[in-house]
């Protein structure tokens, strides 16, 4: 715990204090994602994400996939630890996608901030696709206001988060709002990972969510399983590559009578033009389950070009 605590000071007044764009050891990058896209039957939403009604006009457009811009560097401590940084934004509107600050060493890395990329989604998401893949679980774990411990030995690696966040809602403000951990193990073509997230709120709580996931790969040929379970509630996502061609399929099914089971059907490929540039085409086929409502059609191809 003290080794932590020293840790995190020297994160903080060695990095927030030092340009690291300056440092040899900074890098600037920067992504462009910009494509068109034909959406058929779609549905629209409320605001809270809700389904309410046909879109039965369909809609074909251009669009942002994602375009991001980002400063990464490190910072020698000394004695084997090295102090790092990571700022990620979106290109269009500058909101923060990723952002990290910690120290890393023979003792694994501990970091703060928020973003993608705690233990959860760090050991429990499979090679999602850029922007319609890869969502039909029942969650994608601690994405603000966190610190994470990653750590491991040999074949065995393991992760802690845990979230303290600020808000009327929560259920203690001075306690811990999420914690979650993760356990993996590389068993040479195979890699399992077991993950627990368990989130408190102030109207109930809620059970805790237990994930699988089973991914590996032999030669060109990839595969990943993500089994999750919560509260009456559980989620299926199952992906398959060869080469260029992805395919994923995914469904929630909630065990409540007459409650919807939503399912989610991606298919993509990936056009290599030259080094730093790309084309990505992906089909989506959308079943929210939901009587009257039409299957969600998309088709959409997009240039990737890293700018930086």
């Amino acid at each position: 715990m003290n080794l932590k605590k020293s840790a995190i000071a020297l994160v903080v007044a060695g990095i927030v204090g030092a340009p690291m764009v300056a440092s040899a050891d900074g890098a600037v990058y920067g992504s462009a994602r910009y494509g068109l896209e034909s959406v058929g039957n779609g549905i629209n939403y409320d605001a809270d994400g809700v389904p309410q009604s046909q879109n039965d006009e369909g809609v074909v457009q251009f669009r942002n996939f994602g375009s991001r811009f980002g400063i990464k560097g490190d910072r020698d401590l000394g004695n084997g630890m090295v102090a790092f940084g990571h700022w990620e934004a979106h290109m269009f509107g500058a909101a923060l996608r990723d952002f990290k600050i910690g120290v890393k060493g023979d003792f694994g890395q501990v970091y703060m901030g928020d973003g993608i990329d705690h233990a959860w989604d760090t050991f429990m998401s499979t090679d999602d696709t850029w922007w319609y893949g890869g969502g039909t679980h029942l969650t994608d774990g601690v994405q603000s206001n966190a610190i994470t411990y990653l750590g491991g030995a040999g074949a065995v690696k393991f992760g802690v988060t845990a979230q303290m966040k600020a808000e009327g809602n929560n259920a203690d403000e001075e306690g811990i709002d999420q914690i979650e951990a993760v356990v993996a193990f590389d068993a040479g073509p195979v890699n399992i990972a077991v993950g627990l997230t368990d989130k408190k709120t102030a109207n109930n709580d809620p059970d805790a969510i237990v994930g699988v996931v089973v991914s590996g790969a032999a030669g060109d040929f990839g595969y990943a399983f993500d089994y999750q379970s919560g509260d009456d509630v559980s989620s299926i996502q199952l992906q398959g590559s060869f080469g260029n061609f992805l395919a994923q399929y995914g469904t929630v099914d909630i065990d409540v009578s007459g409650a919807p089971s939503p399912s989610d059907l991606v298919l993509s490929y990936t056009q290599n033009l030259a080094k730093g540039a790309l084309m990505w085409y992906e089909f989506r086929s959308r079943d929210l389950d939901i009587d009257g409502a039409d299957t969600e059609t998309i088709v959409a191809a997009t240039l990737r070009v890293d700018i930086l």
